[in-house]
């Protein structure tokens, strides 16, 4: 048995544990509580819901653009400029001879 399946097999009954059982339970219950509402109060629940959500999206979109707009967002950017890098001449004896024949045009 590999490592990779040793911890694996330790792990997934936590997994199981943490994550699926309760989703599965908040899933069924919420469906139940969906189910035994009234068509019209469902639908006046959706609406509230979703009209939270929207106006929620509208308070971080425009607070964000306020942040930007009176410049709290704005950090300072140094450019650094590249400089140009020494090339090798051909009567330069630091360079090996099979390089400038490897360059040297076919």
């Amino acid at each position: 048995m590999s490592i990779k399946q040793k911890i694996q097999n330790l792990v997934s009954p936590l997994y199981n544990k943490v994550w699926h059982g309760p989703k599965g339970k908040i899933r069924e219950r919420l469906k139940r509580a969906c189910d035994d509402m009234p068509h019209k109060q469902r639908l006046t629940v959706v609406t509230v819901l979703l009209t939270a959500f929207i106006l929620i999206a509208f308070f971080v979109f425009g607070h964000a653009c306020y942040k930007m707009g009176a410049g709290h967002a704005r950090q300072t950017i140094e450019v650094e400029h590249i400089r140009q890098l020494e090339l090798p001449n051909n009567d330069n004896p630091e360079v090996s001879p099979k390089i400038i024949e490897y360059e040297a045009p076919r």
